[in-house]
């Protein structure tokens, strides 16, 4: 059974899964970015986050949904990931305690974070959760350029981030631009340079 388990190189705009697909397994991230887009029967976007190096995507709809709810695309030029059939899972679930058991407290974590999420958006400001979101790529997908500077291995757009936090792209525009004149970030070509990380922290945890 475990033959089944294998591990999936995409590249860039690859999708992993698609809206409407039937459900047919997990991805567990191993490296890379990507995003999944939840849309409505117009075309519009209801709902986007990231995925980062150690999440999981595509189990939130393998239990009580014959169908992905959102379609999962690389945001980075690569990315690796562990595919498990579903097959797999339900029989590791029914014959496995620590596996279940670990499957449990993932999906709990990530109830938790989307919990904080949501709380998030109601009590921060959106500078803060931006220097969050900022912070949380530099921890995972960063290359260290300096003692002082990291740079986002990827590129990733400011029409992205805004899906991410659920506000307009002028928003995140002018904060960023903002960011950048206070040298707490920077450019180098189209990727995000953090120049003070310990200050964004400090803005995300205000």
């Amino acid at each position: 059974m475990t033959e089944r388990k294998k591990t999936v190189t995409l590249n860039k705009k690859e999708i992993l899964f698609s809206q409407g697909q039937d459900v047919d397994g997990i991805f567990c991230h191993l490296s890379g970015l990507a995003k999944v887009v939840q849309k409505d029967n117009d075309g519009n976007i209801r709902f986007s986050r990231l995925v980062l190096p150690g999440d999981t995507s595509g189990h939130r709809s393998l239990f009580i949904e014959t169908q992905y709810k959102g379609t999962a695309d690389v945001l980075s030029d690569t990315l690796q990931a562990c595919y498990i059939p579903k097959a797999d899972i339900l029989y590791l679930l029914s014959n496995n305690a620590s596996f279940a058991k670990n499957l449990v407290i993932k999906i709990s974590s990530e109830l938790i974070r989307s919990e904080e999420e949501q709380i998030s958006v109601k009590e921060k400001t959106v500078r803060s959760r931006l220097a969050q979101l900022l912070s949380e790529l530099c921890d995972a997908h960063s290359d260290q350029i300096n003692d002082r500077q990291f740079l986002i291995k990827s590129e990733i757009t400011k029409v992205d981030i805004a899906s991410f936090l659920a506000v307009a792209n002028e928003t995140i525009i002018r904060l960023m631009s903002e960011m950048k004149s206070e040298d707490l970030i920077g450019y180098e070509g189209k990727k995000i340079v953090i120049n003070d990380l310990e200050q964004l922290k400090k803005i995300a945890s205000a």
